[in-house]
């Protein structure tokens, strides 16, 4: 068996493993372009400069080492640029045919770098024919707009719809593909994403998920990931604060059934002071601040105090049986869904028994009252 010295076969594992980490981009233009060329690595909201290098008889080169999937720029000096999505070991070329660049090139060695030219190309599409019906519809007259503008609008809409569209199709046909994820994030422009509908999340999430199993540790999945979980908050946030909107004038001003299924309201108790309580059957803690509030409720209803007390809890009848028990002199309430509870949600009501108290106009003045400053705020109301 033939030897070599220790020194070269060093040499040569060590570049073995430096070319399976490193990707290759070369490109060649055929219009004989010269000048720079800049090789930019790729973010959700930024970019950063990795290389920059001169085109030389039309063609240039760039190597770069990456660990794991990486989307990257190639940017020319007017602004022109083409994303990739490289993988280490992969040797990627760049075809630039004719002007614009970005519509006219072909690229080979790198799959994620293909469908992400399929995704940019689309787009580049969808901005073409969005902006030719901005430019018509800016120049019409007042006539024209009238009988012209709802037609053009739709044509707008339905535009971004079919946009929207191909980037699901797209992310469905390429879920374990980090190109899926160039998908989730493509705009329309600087303030509209192209998956713009609240229940799109549903595919931040289905993404995050496959990626995650296949590279669990990237950047750019941990990134989908936190993002997904930021979003989802935010659209539990916005869902609340829908459901606030659509409630009569106080928003958090509770409607619910008592314990013959009336609908009462603490907004109905207008003009007196309502000790708003949560609590459950359940708890013992509870049980135990009834006496409390009885004896509270017996020194103060007959001066303007009106007791609303609102269950939580999911044995109806166990609800009912310890009012008719206890004898509860207030208003008793329950939130038809516990499982689910609108107004402890939308009044911030995290452990029960927890109290708020409303003045005569409707306006919560305090909150978390119980105990001994319960019984103070009691005083400075009704004993001046």
């Amino acid at each position: 068996m033939k030897k070599y010295p220790l020194i070269f076969l060093t040499a040569a594992i060590i570049a073995g493993c430096n070319s399976e980490s490193n990707v290759t981009i070369k490109g060649n233009f055929r219009e004989g372009k010269e000048g720079m060329v800049w090789l930019d690595k790729s973010e959700v909201d930024r970019s950063s400069v990795v290389d920059s290098a001169e085109i030389r008889r039309g063609r240039f080169k760039f190597i770069a080492e990456i660990t794991g999937p990486e989307f990257f720029q190639v940017r020319l000096e007017n602004g022109e640029f083409v994303g990739l999505l490289a993988m280490p070991g992969e040797d990627i070329s760049l075809d630039f045919v004719k002007s614009p660049l970005p519509a006219n090139y072909s690229v080979s060695g790198s799959p994620g770098s293909d469908e992400i030219k399929l995704l940019d190309q689309q787009l580049l599409v969808t901005r073409a024919r969005l902006d030719s019906i901005r430019k018509i519809y800016s120049g019409l007259s007042d006539e024209e707009m009238a009988a012209r503008g709802a037609e053009l609008e739709k044509a707008f809409v339905d535009i971004v719809d079919a946009q929207r569209k191909f980037n699901i199709t797209f992310i469905v046909e390429n879920i374990s593909s980090m190109s899926s994820i160039q998908a989730l994030y493509q705009r329309i422009d600087d303030n509209t994403y192209v998956l713009y509908q609240p229940r799109d999340l549903q595919y931040l999430k289905i993404v995050s998920d496959s990626l995650s199993v296949k590279y669990p540790v990237s950047r750019h999945v941990r990134a989908l990931k936190e993002n997904v979980t930021s979003e989802l908050n935010r659209m539990y946030i916005n869902r609340m604060a829908s459901l606030a909107s659509q409630l009569p004038a106080t928003n958090t001003t509770p409607l619910l059934p008592d314990t013959k299924g009336n609908m009462v309201s603490v907004s109905s108790l207008r003009g007196k002071y309502v000790l708003v309580s949560f609590w459950s059957t359940a708890s013992q803690e509870c049980l135990n601040e009834l006496p409390a509030l009885k004896a509270i409720y017996t020194a103060y209803h007959g001066k303007g105090l009106e007791i609303y007390q609102v269950s939580l809890d999911t044995d109806e009848e166990r609800w009912k049986s310890v009012v008719r028990f206890e004898d509860l002199p207030w208003i008793s309430v329950r939130e038809p869904d516990p499982a689910n509870p609108l107004y402890s949600r939308l009044m911030n009501i995290n452990s029960v028994p927890s109290n708020l108290l409303y003045d005569p106009d409707g306006n919560i003045i305090n909150t978390n009252l119980s105990g001994r400053n319960l019984n103070i705020r009691m005083d400075q109301l009704f004993n001046k």
